[in-house]
C-alpha cells in the first residue's frame, strides 16, 4: 500500500511516533517533536481567534528560523494557504 507522506501526515506521524525525540534547533532553542508540533497548534488557535478560516490566505514575514517552520504547519493545518514574503525586500517591493 502506498500512502503520501504530506507535511501535515508527517507532523501526525513524527508526533505520534517520536514525541520526545530533538526535532528542531534553532541556536539555543531546541524542541521535540511533541514541543514543536504545540506550538504549531497554539499558533493555528490563535489565528483562528482572529478570523483566519479554510480558505483564507496567511502572508508572512520572518527570516529563516523556527517561527518559519512553524507556520509551515500551523497555517495549512487550519485550512489556509501560506504567503511567505521575503523579509529581504524594500517597502517598494512589497508594495
Amino acid at each position: 500500500m502506498e500512502t503520501p507522506l504530506t507535511p501535515l501526515d508527517f507532523a501526525r506521524r513524527a508526533r505520534k511516533l517520536y514525541p520526545d525525540r530533538e526535532a528542531v534547533v534553532d541556536g539555543d532553542l531546541r524542541l521535540t517533536y511533541a514541543e514543536f508540533f504545540e506550538r504549531c497548534d497554539r499558533w493555528s488557535a490563535a489565528l483562528q481567534r482572529l478570523g483566519v478560516k479554510a480558505g483564507d490566505r496567511v502572508a508572512y514575514i520572518a527570516p529563516n528560523t523556527h517561527a518559519q517552520l512553524e507556520s509551515f504547519y500551523a497555517v495549512p493545518q487550519i485550512g489556509a494557504g501560506l504567503e511567505p514574503i521575503n523579509y529581504r525586500l524594500s517597502a517598494e517591493e512589497f508594495a
